[in-house]
């Protein structure tokens, strides 16, 4: 009762600060006049900012495809992204990407960092939240790009161009590539781009050179959530489903917190399982990429799969909420190789986190198997 009342208590207060921030900082010092027409083109667009400070791995991920359409047609265009530390390294080695900034919580730290991008002068700055926290409106208002760019912000000051998310069910490339549209760029390739440093492929390259000619699996179980993470149960399950045959080898990865309950999984299996306690996410996609095939619940490891069109068996929710007939769409694996199963939990209640250990082991068998 405590947790319920403390929880309806902090959603009033997030929506009372989300007010106040909005009143402070929804205003513009400077406003152009925008150009119609190719927007990069007949407004002098020459730099532009990205804001994915959300730190997911997956969503920057799929933002590669942007930076390489817009390089690929105006390569004279810088191109900055203010990101975490952990979604950064999806891009540290980016050929398109010209500038990193590093967004830490602190206040004090975001404000030394607007007043860093600010001498950068941005001209056009794209946001892709679809709440802004008072930090961030704070960051937009600070940095002062000669455009601001967000979604669903027609009665905002603060932005100039407003985008919006398709009508019906669609997959998530579908919003880059409205943004894309909306900058003049049409057509654009939706397929991701992931690039590596020599150091990331070291380490797997190395790995890969004591397996022959066995087929490489890559079971990833873990996942943001642990309403989304497969059980130790079905870890083996799958693990003896993909052992049926032989000649093939299991790579069952996760962070290093993972270690020990990796290692006590996998010591039965003998060299057929291996954990490559790998340091970073960089060498993970590298690993993806030179395996047969990916298993995974995790968004991330499905749009790094994506990336290079692997076999893929990606595990979802069928929630009891209106969300997930959207969800199971908009972040599906959207290509011919990227299969989905999902996992269907009947004693979840109307809103609740279902289990995502309710699949049936017989379709991941159906798949690898036949």
């Amino acid at each position: 009762m405590i947790r319920k009342l403390n929880r309806i208590f902090q959603d009033y207060m997030r929506e009372k600060r989300l007010k106040f921030g909005k009143w402070l900082w929804d205003r513009k010092e400077n406003r152009e006049e925008i150009n119609s027409g190719n927007f990069i083109e007949n407004n002098n667009i020459k730099s532009i900012l990205f804001l994915r400070y959300d730190g997911k791995i997956g969503d920057m991920v799929i933002n590669t495809l942007m930076f390489r359409e817009i390089k690929r047609r105006y390569p004279y265009i810088k191109i900055g992204v203010v990101a975490r530390e952990g979604n950064a390294q999806i891009i540290k080695n980016n050929s398109n990407v010209d500038n990193i900034y590093i967004y830490k919580k602190k206040r004090k730290e975001i404000v030394k960092l607007s007043e860093k991008i600010k001498k950068d002068k941005y001209d056009l700055l794209i946001d892709f939240s679809e709440m802004l926290r008072v930090n961030q409106m704070m960051l937009i208002n600070k940095i002062n790009a000669r455009f601001n760019m967000g979604l669903n912000r027609e009665d905002w000051q603060l932005f100039d161009i407003s985008y919006n998310y398709p009508k019906g069910n669609f997959h998530i490339t579908k919003v880059y590539e409205k943004v894309l549209n909306k900058l003049g760029i049409l057509n654009p390739d939706l397929n991701y781009d992931l690039q590596f440093s020599e150091e990331d492929k070291k380490k797997v390259n190395t790995l890969l050179e004591k397996i022959n000619n066995e087929e490489k699996f890559v079971l990833n179980p873990f996942a943001a959530s642990k309403h989304r993470e497969i059980n130790k149960e079905n870890i083996k399950k799958i693990i003896e489903c993909i052992l049926l045959k032989e000649n093939r080898v299991v790579f069952l990865i996760g962070e290093k917190s993972k270690e020990k309950e990796i290692l006590e999984i996998i010591e039965k299996y003998s060299n057929k399982v291996i954990y490559p306690a790998l340091d970073n996410i960089m060498e993970t996609a590298y690993l993806v990429k030179k395996s047969d095939w990916i298993i995974t619940p995790d968004t991330s490891i499905v749009h790094i799969a994506a990336a290079f069109k692997k076999r893929l068996i990606a595990i979802y929710r069928v929630d009891n909420s209106d969300n997930n007939q959207v969800n199971k769409d908009l972040w599906a694996p959207n290509y011919e190789n990227g299969k989905q199963i999902f996992s269907i939990d009947l004693d979840a209640k109307f809103g609740e986190e279902s289990d995502i250990n309710k699949f049936d082991i017989k379709e991941i068998d159906k798949i690898i198997n036949n």
